[in-house]
């Protein structure tokens, strides 16, 4: 399931008063701090108007799903059935545009909304979701209306999506056999390899590209990796090096989760972390217990670390200020809004005395967003972190859960961030060190001139010491 990147901060104890300011939970937030809810939607349409719950939510990360499994052991795993659409009557409907608009107006970080004429789009947009023939189309119609401010934040759900979006923190079980893809001239560019799934104990690895299934080349039409489980399926891949494999895996359910990666780069002394996400919220504390061990087995020889955000769409408040915390310590920055800003100071970990005199090189690309921009940004300016890459995203608004009784979920960019000298990196992103403008996927780790030109910025600064 291809997931959507943003800055979270978190979930706040839900409340039936639409009018509460919500706070992230962070050590900047203000008093009213909340963590996320383990409950999911729920679909049964109210009697009366829609309830709203703010939900202290990151940009863009949904609450845990209790009803997942903690685990992703073969065998224990269930796929949730996607819920239908509750049918609301033009009471509801009304009740629930009204809440929206009223929370972005309440809400929203931009007083002249990016320069949308708000009005207007609510005029334009109402008449279309109160006539609409169907609940799908209703929620359509809010769903455009909330793109039109443009931000690439803010955005509506309908109760359908707001259920699969909730599953992201702890990860989603789906069918398949275990991969994240993205489109390549030749096929299909694996991007992520699931922890205890067909893929990974059939060694295909990131970076690999699937140019066949079931024999057929990937084209246009696209052919099916994922299926009913206990079919299978038949996989022609080709590593960054060029060689080719066929392998046969069989589909089952799989746990979409993001676990942190922490060795040493052959025939090197530097470090290698890799986080592809901040929305698993248990990442500061997989990273700290793998970069322990790490550090305890290498520390005799380790020249410096290497880490890894590129494509990574950023997540909870609490994973970024877990990570930074490892590196960084003090205030490195602020949040703020239309009315207030919340200075963001970090307590370092134990694991902080230990990598504090490490060089650092934190690799960035131009699908590193949100929480992951302000990550690299604060390494830059607070820990003098060497910066490889490509500018990133520039796209780093908080935003904001409102969850509906009917399900629904609307997401309100509702803060901005400032580095301590004031650089703000919305529409501007973090400007690289070194930039190096190459499709690093196309290359294998060893080749990856991001990984080599890493290691030779951790080398200079060693010799320089």
């Amino acid at each position: 399931m291809a997931s959507i990147g943003s800055t979270f901060a978190a979930l706040p104890t839900p409340t039936a008063s639409p009018t509460n300011t919500v706070a992230p939970t962070s050590t900047a937030s203000p008093t009213n701090t909340a963590s996320p809810t383990a409950d999911p939607p729920t679909i049964t349409p109210a009697a009366a108007a829609p309830v709203v719950t703010p939900t202290t939510a990151p940009a863009e990360l949904p609450p845990q799903a209790a009803t997942l499994p903690p685990t992703s052991t073969p065998g224990t795993l269930v796929v949730q059935p996607t819920p239908t659409l509750p049918v609301l009557d033009q009471v509801q409907r009304t009740a629930l545009f009204d809440k929206v608009a009223g929370i972005i107006e309440a809400h929203y970080l931009y007083e002249d909304y990016g320069g949308v004429d708000w009005e207007q789009l609510k005029q334009e947009y109402q008449p279309r979701a109160m006539s609409a023939a169907t609940s799908a189309g209703f929620y359509t119609s809010l769903k455009a209306m909330v793109a039109q401010l443009g931000d690439q934040h803010s955005r509506f759900l309908d109760p359908q999506a707001a259920y699969q979006e909730q599953g992201l923190s702890a990860g989603e079980v789906y069918v398949g056999v275990g991969v994240a893809t993205i489109d390549d001239p030749s096929g299909r560019l694996v991007t992520t390899v699931y922890p205890n799934s067909p893929a990974s104990e059939a060694g295909i690895k990131r970076r690999d590209i699937i140019v066949a299934v079931d024999g057929q080349p990937i084209d246009a039409q696209g052919q099916q990796i994922s299926g009913p489980p206990g079919t299978s399926v038949r996989l022609q891949v080709r590593s960054p090096n060029g060689g080719q494999r066929v392998v046969t895996l069989e589909r089952r359910p799989v746990l979409e989760q993001y676990v942190p990666e922490v060795y040493l780069l052959p025939g090197t002394d530097v470090g290698y972390v890799l986080i592809q996400s901040f929305w698993p919220t248990d990442t500061p504390q997989a990273v700290e217990q793998a970069l322990q061990q790490f550090v305890a087995a290498e520390q005799n020889r380790l020249g410096g670390l290497i880490i890894d955000v590129r494509s990574n769409r950023g997540g909870w408040r609490t994973v970024l200020e877990g990570l930074l915390a490892h590196f960084v310590e003090g205030e490195v920055g602020a949040f703020y809004s239309q009315s207030a800003t919340y200075p963001l100071n970090v307590t370092p970990t134990a694991l902080y005395p230990l990598l504090q005199d490490l060089p650092l090189v934190v690799l960035v690309d131009r699908g590193t967003k949100s929480y992951a921009e302000v990550f690299a940004a604060v390494l830059q300016a607070k820990r003098d972190a060497q910066v490889v890459g490509v500018n990133t995203a520039g796209n780093t608004e908080t935003i904001y859960a409102y969850n509906f009784d009917d399900g629904s979920r609307l997401w309100v960019a509702q803060e901005g961030f400032r580095l301590q000298d004031g650089a703000n990196l919305e529409g501007r992103g973090v400007v690289p060190d070194r930039s190096i403008p190459v499709d690093w996927l196309q290359f294998s780790e060893v080749r990856d001139p991001h990984i080599v030109k890493g290691i030779e910025l951790i080398r200079q600064q060693a010799s320089a010491n």
